[in-house]
């Protein structure tokens, strides 16, 4: 059976979505009880962490999709999430870069 999720675009969605998601469930574990979403975010911008904190949230989040999808020899949507990846990594290149 062929399976809606195994092409390129619905890969590079996921792909995009999981490192947001990743910082939203890191908040909820971490911080939750001590602050709310928008402080967490402030914090985060004021500390200048983001392009950690992104960095972190790309490569763990989506490592785990690549290799799961890997795995079910869904080849088309890790293609995807690896296009996700290297838009992300440019991305935190030119945030650490300072542009």
């Amino acid at each position: 059976m062929k399976s809606l999720i195994n092409n390129s675009y619905v890969g590079t969605l996921i792909g995009l979505l999981v490192p947001v998601l990743s910082i939203f469930i890191a908040y909820l574990v971490n911080f939750r009880d001590e602050m709310t979403f928008s402080q967490f975010i402030d914090g985060v911008l004021v500390l200048k962490i983001y392009a950690k904190l992104m960095a972190v949230a790309v490569y763990f989040g989506n490592v785990i999709c690549f290799f799961l999808f890997i795995k079910l020899d869904w080849l088309k949507a890790a293609r995807g999430v690896l296009l996700a990846t290297i838009i992300y990594s440019f991305i935190v290149l030119l945030f650490r870069v300072g542009l």
